[in-house]
């Protein structure tokens, strides 16, 4: 009974129950915590068996859209367009928001870089009144809302979504990237197994009209127009994931390139700086995907690759 009662104070573990409890799904956690403890791969275990069950409930729950996916043109663009969003301007973002900014003007300068924001999306996109009211009244969060701006910008338009924390370091997007009908980072075997989420939506590659993203934008759309909360806070990589299983010939046409080398540079953020790592990191990935939620007394230690990169914009 202690080590349930030291689980509960527990954020993760708080957050994974109010999941299922939504989910209506609370006696497998119960059982799975009984039978696993309170590890951390005990709860890694806990997430992946709740984000499993909830897509499930969710392909169920909207099958019939499934089966009759929504017909798009089939005037599919290439778009030479960037898509950063901070709804506040990026001129009210934190440093590290700013200088990923800079990073992806300067280095990507053949192309069209657009901020979106609450004054300026309106230009871009068509959203059902539906959505813009429960934004505005806040049961949709604004990180959720972007989740629906990226979508509806590529459908739309097409072109490159990348998240305002993701720092470019290179002048060329891989083609890889840029010759893609739709791109995504991805979860890759080995590790992929057991993932029912397996895809990234922070840098999203896209035509205009692709399918995979339509189906998506209309499973969002028909999702809000009935609820008020989320049954996941990851709704779009579940709508994503569902979308490309309904389109399998798409899915399989997607490069196949992991999520995780991304991230390499994020995770030795406040390490001493090494120009040779840094370097190394660079030939892997021209974009690294950052966060800005770091604790204040790391951000002014001397030296580190924040130090370099972001506080003195040395990338």
């Amino acid at each position: 009974m202690r080590k349930l009662l030291l689980l509960l104070k527990r954020k993760d573990y708080r957050s994974n129950i109010a999941n299922f409890i939504k989910a209506g799904l609370f006696i497998t956690p119960s059982l799975q915590i009984l039978l696993l403890g309170i590890s951390k791969k005990a709860l890694e275990i806990l997430r992946l068996s709740t984000q499993l069950k909830i897509q499930k409930k969710l392909s169920k729950k909207y099958s019939h859209i499934l089966q009759n996916p929504p017909e798009l043109t089939k005037d599919k663009k290439e778009s030479n367009k960037v898509w950063i969003c901070w709804l506040q301007g990026i001129e009210n973002a934190p440093k590290l928001v700013q200088v990923c900014y800079k990073s992806v003007v300067r280095n990507l300068s053949d192309k069209e870089v657009i901020v979106v924001t609450k004054d300026n999306y309106s230009r871009y996109t068509k959203l059902p009144k539906h959505i813009l009211n429960k934004w505005e009244k806040g049961t949709i969060s604004n990180t959720h809302f972007s989740d629906i701006l990226r979508i509806e910008l590529l459908v739309r338009h097409g072109g490159l979504w990348l998240d305002s924390t993701v720092l470019c370091t290179n002048s060329t997007v891989p083609k890889y990237i840029e010759q893609s009908d739709l791109f995504l980072y991805q979860v890759l075997k080995p590790g992929l197994d057991g993932h029912s989420i397996y895809v990234s939506s922070w840098l999203i590659k896209a035509n205009s009209n692709n399918k995979v993203l339509g189906l998506t934008r209309e499973l969002l759309f028909d999702y809000w127009k009935k609820k008020n909360r989320l049954v996941d806070y990851f709704l779009l990589h579940h709508f994503l994931c569902i979308s490309l299983n309904t389109f399998q010939d798409q899915k399989n046409k997607i490069p196949k390139f992991p999520n995780s080398i991304p991230h390499i540079l994020l995770l030795q953020l406040f390490d001493n700086f090494d120009s040779q790592k840094y370097q190394h990191i660079q030939h892997l990935t021209p974009f690294h995907k950052l966060s800005y939620k770091r604790d204040t007394n790391e951000l002014a230690i001397k030296n580190t690759f924040y130090d370099i990169l972001i506080n003195q914009e040395r990338y």
